[in-house]
């Protein structure tokens, strides 16, 4: 009488081997490919994962008890999952293609149109209900654009309830010399004024980081050498290995995975921030957050070379916008958006209870709005600081910012914006 082994299928060792085969070349594609540990860590993760199987199987039976446990366990969690995709796919909201970022000579880097939820132009606005004029153009960054808060809850498209249509023309990473490029363009639609938000966070060093752009060339200080800034998520445009590009296809066309990759991202962003040395944990019953003095301080610092240059280089951009908003016959607004440790600092200040780890970033910022105040008479331009908006709010016990590190405005900190700017054009 025959043994059962004598009539086991060679199929599926063979088919272990293969995914196993499979698995070593991801892994040792990622440790060639040479790009950053994280994306290395990933081949390697895969690859174990790959040859696990193969390698229960060479225990014998105990191995192989294992592995038939483990796919009894796999075989209904894919079941479920793959049921969730497809209710995610016929009774879900409609999702956007992942945000793609490309390259641009003029502006260092774009959204790829219709990406992320942008629309034909690559930028986060509502579709226009009809051809009505435009009331205001918003130029910006990442706290025009409204990251962490959904499009309807930006400040742009508050705005636009009380004033008509709105548009804005802004992404994250963008500074004065960008601005300068979109006002130019977003006065073709005729726009009655412009609003430039300038954000302390990080502009002062956009403006020289991005001086080296093409177009930028009366923007910068003589004698002076500018190398360009590259976005860093231009550098994956491309997968860094095998492994990546195996899952960005699963995230592209998963939406279980997107879901998920995309919370797992939010937690561990939240938590690089919140953890990062200097960081200050600021406990009040009404406003808690973490501030980031260290962080912050050397986008504003004045004895920074950089600061200072940057100062000359958005001087003249804003000099440059308001001829541009006069010869078209626009208003032009600056709104400045102060740090979240700036405003939390004069606020303890106000109440007599000065915080010194946030004494040189106060320091630093008040120099820097100082000369931006300055520089915006000269220009001509009207100005509107947020902070004193802000720092009401906390009067209020209301929090214009999230409460981990993230010092992006959250939703009612782009309400106030939103009211400022209806008020400004009010007037």
């Amino acid at each position: 009488m025959h043994s059962p082994a004598h009539h086991r299928s060679p199929l599926l060792p063979l088919l272990l081997l293969a995914i196993a085969a499979a698995g070593i070349a991801l892994a040792v594609e990622a440790f060639l490919a040479g790009s950053l540990l994280r994306y290395v860590l990933v081949g390697q993760a895969l690859g174990i994962a790959a040859c696990t199987p193969l390698l229960l199987w060479c225990l014998g039976g105990r191995g192989r008890r294992l592995l038939r446990n483990l796919v009894f366990v796999a075989v209904p969690l894919l079941a479920a999952l793959g049921l969730l995709e497809l209710g995610l796919r016929l009774f879900g909201p409609a999702m956007p293609p992942p945000l793609l970022l490309l390259p641009h000579p003029r502006l260092g880097h774009v959204v790829a149109p219709g990406t992320g939820g942008t629309d034909r132009d690559g930028f986060r606005n509502a579709p226009p209900a009809d051809e009505a004029p435009l009331a205001v153009l918003f130029v910006g960054d990442s706290q025009t654009w409204g990251f962490g808060v959904d499009a309807t809850a930006t400040f742009s498209q508050l705005a636009a309830r009380d004033l008509g249509r709105t548009r804005q023309l802004a992404n994250g990473g963008y500074g004065p010399v960008q601005y300068v490029e979109l006002v130019q363009r977003g006065l073709a639609q005729r726009p009655g004024a412009v609003v430039i938000g300038f954000y302390f966070g990080n502009d002062l060093l956009d403006a020289t980081d991005y001086a080296a752009l093409v177009g930028a060339e009366a923007l910068r200080t003589e004698r002076r050498s500018y190398t360009l800034r590259r976005h860093r998520d231009l550098d994956g445009a491309r997968a860094p290995n095998w492994a990546m590009a195996l899952v960005d296809e699963a995230l592209l066309h998963s939406r279980v995975l997107a879901l998920a990759a995309g919370g797992v991202k939010a937690r561990l962003q939240g938590g690089l921030l919140d953890r990062q040395p200097g960081a200050v944990t600021f406990e009040d019953d009404r406003v808690p957050t973490i501030l980031l003095p260290g962080y912050r301080l050397p986008t504003v610092d004045p004895r920074s070379d950089a600061v200072q240059d940057g100062l000359a280089v958005t001087a003249r951009a804003l000099v440059a916008i308001r001829r541009q908003c006069a010869t078209a016959g626009a208003r032009s607004l600056l709104l400045l958006i102060p740090t979240k440790e700036f405003c939390y600092a004069e606020w303890c200040r106000r109440a007599g209870r000065e915080r010194p780890e946030l004494t040189a970033l106060w320091q630093a910022e008040s120099a820097c709005r100082q000369a931006m105040l300055a520089t915006a008479a000269a220009a001509g331009i009207d100005v509107h600081d947020l902070a004193a908006d802000c720092i009401a709010a906390l009067d209020a016990g209301q929090r214009p910012w999230p409460a981990g590190g993230d010092g992006h405005l959250n939703a009612h900190g782009h309400a106030l914006a939103a009211a400022a700017v209806v008020a400004w054009l009010g007037r």
